[in-house]
């Protein structure tokens, strides 16, 4: 037997799952839409006993609106069941419980349009407050009459742009409401948790003119202006058939229902708290919990172009400018109270001076940023690259043997020698890997200005021929000994040997003889061979002989000079 009672909890059953299924269903396939800004909400508060409502909402710029429960935030259209009894619950409780709530209204000739946003509670009945009934969720919802059936209307506002069509009677009617279902179904965490993971409305829309009344975001009474739109389109406008070109719009909205839960961090100065900056971070000098941090404590006044910046009363005071000097007079110095000290290059051929003692024909100037001689100075000799006879490599004293302009350092031949014989026979492959010789003779003519030929820095004789043969050796100061009148030289255990005297035939005139044994040389050889005997500053003495015999590659190539050279 079925009681009228039983029968009506059948019923509610029914409509609590089917409530239930719509909701999934239209949060499984959402309309389309152009755009989506908006932002999740931030957080949903604890349960309120008194109704089993969160106390609040809070979303992404920490602003916290709790429900709207009297005609004071509702304005008009909040009603009781019973006006003449006060709110209760679920005795005399509104069906509806507002959050937020914006409205829009525009009307071209005919056609007339409305635009909601809101977050709102309910009960899943739809009827009546029963206590494990209560739901909340977000709607954005627009309607659109008299329009022209079948047309194409783009509606732009706060939270995005839809793009929709006229039924047959020239009707639009688009309601995407977050997901419904009821707590005592569903838990909290699903049944108000859902309008922050998958609700269209975020940040709250806050009212700019004229100011709302106190703890209220906006006027149920009164149209106004609105800030909060994560697009920047505070605003409602529609474009398609019946409308101007580039469509109608309007700025205005009524109402704006939403009040205020206070909390710290939303930036506004609530009971309790001695300051409120907007955030909950301790070190601003409004600490986390909206208590003023202590006089003179570290702060960043978010001004690049002080330092030491201290808290007084409660506001970041910026401290003294920072020394944007960085010594250069090839920069100009200033300070971007955002990016701090700047020094940017002065146009190059700015004239400078660096007071460096680098040797200089042209001018100091800037050049990109840097006070340079001459183009610089690239090897840091003290001689810029203009006057530098060897820009690549330091020779303070420019030394330039054969006067070519090119210094001693760099250039490939400071004097020649005059090559009398050179012998070159490979090693014997592969029994004797290391058998192979070098006999160079022949002789040199030292400058006035040269001065003996001594073996101070070190001595290096280097061999090529036409093949690609390269060999190269060393003898260290250590490694050679002057007589006076004859320096030899030895290395690799007496192998490696050379000897340069001095010439009977006239002063600054030097013979040298050359062997070098037991080296490890591969390949054919082939003339021309050229000898370069480096000593001193840097001095590249070079000769070369072409009479060289066989002409064809072979083991072992043998060189004379066309007219003997007398070696004493």
């Amino acid at each position: 037997m079925h009681t009228r009672k039983s029968i009506v909890r059948s019923t509610f059953h029914a409509l609590i799952c089917t409530a239930v299924l719509s909701a999934v269903s239209a949060s499984s396939t959402p309309p389309a839409h152009a755009l989506d800004c908006s932002v999740p909400l931030k957080a949903v508060g604890p349960i309120d006993p008194a109704n089993g409502f969160p106390l609040y909402y809070q979303d992404s710029t920490r602003l916290a609106l709790q429900p709207c429960l009297d005609a004071v935030c509702g304005g008009a259209g909040f009603v009781l069941p019973d006006p003449n009894l006060p709110l209760s619950f679920p005795g005399n409780f509104p069906v509806a419980v507002v959050y937020s709530r914006a409205i829009s209204k525009m009307t071209v000739g005919t056609i007339s349009v409305v635009y909601v946003s809101a977050l709102e509670g309910s009960f899943a009945n739809g009827v009546q407050a029963l206590p494990g009934d209560q739901v909340v969720f977000s709607r954005i919802r627009i309607r659109i009459f008299g329009a022209t059936p079948g047309g194409t209307y783009t509606v732009t506002h706060p939270y995005g742009v839809e793009v929709l069509t006229a039924d047959g009677f020239g009707t639009v009617n688009f309601t995407q409401d977050s997901p419904r279902i009821p707590v005592g179904l569903g838990g909290p965490a699903l049944a108000f948790g859902t309008a922050l993971s998958v609700g269209r409305v975020g940040p709250f829309l806050r009212a700019v003119a004229p100011v709302p009344p106190p703890g209220l975001i906006g006027n149920p009474a009164a149209n106004q202006t609105v800030t909060g739109s994560p697009c920047g389109t505070n605003i409602l406008r529609v474009e398609g058939p019946g409308f101007p070109v580039g469509g109608q719009q309007t700025d205005q909205f009524k109402p704006l229902v939403g009040r205020r839960h206070p909390i710290c961090g939303d930036g506004f100065l609530d009971a309790g708290e001695q300051c409120d900056d907007g955030n909950v971070l301790d070190g601003d000098c409004c600490s986390s919990t909206c208590q003023l941090e202590p006089n003179g404590i570290p702060c960043q006044d978010g001004d690049a172009c002080t330092t030491g910046d201290t808290c007084s009363a409660g506001t970041c005071i910026g401290g003294p400018p920072p020394n944007c000097d960085d010594g250069n007079q090839c920069t100009a110095d200033s300070c971007d109270h955002a990016l701090g000290c700047q020094n940017l290059a002065q146009p190059n051929d700015t004239p400078c001076d660096d007071g460096q003692p680098v040797i200089c024909s042209l001018p100091y100037t800037c050049q990109e940023g840097l006070c340079t001689a001459g183009g610089g100075d690239m090897d840091g000799d003290q001689v810029c690259n203009h006057d530098d006879n060897c820009p690549s490599v330091a020779n303070t004293n420019q030394a330039d043997l054969d006067g070519d302009g090119v210094g001693n350092a760099c250039d490939p031949v400071d004097a020649t020698i005059a090559l009398g014989e050179a012998r070159i026979q490979h090693s014997s492959e592969p029994a004797q890997p290391n058998d192979g010789r070098i006999i160079l003779k022949g002789t040199f003519q030292m400058g006035p200005s040269e001065g003996p030929f001594s073996d101070a820095a070190g001595i290096s004789v280097r061999v090529q021929d036409g093949l690609g043969l390269d060999y190269t050796v060393s003898w260290s100061p250590g490694r050679c000994a002057d007589s006076g009148t004859r320096i030899r030289c030895r290395s690799g255990r007496g192998w490696l040997r050379g000897t340069f005297w001095q010439l009977p035939s006239g002063p600054g005139q030097y013979g040298f003889y050359i062997s070098l044994s037991q080296v490890d040389l591969h390949g054919m050889l082939q003339g021309p061979v050229t000898v370069d005997i480096r000593h001193g500053d840097s001095i590249d003495r070079v000769g070369t002989l072409d009479a060289c015999a066989p002409s064809t590659p072979a083991a072992m190539v043998r060189c004379r000079a066309p007219v003997p050279h007398p070696i004493s």
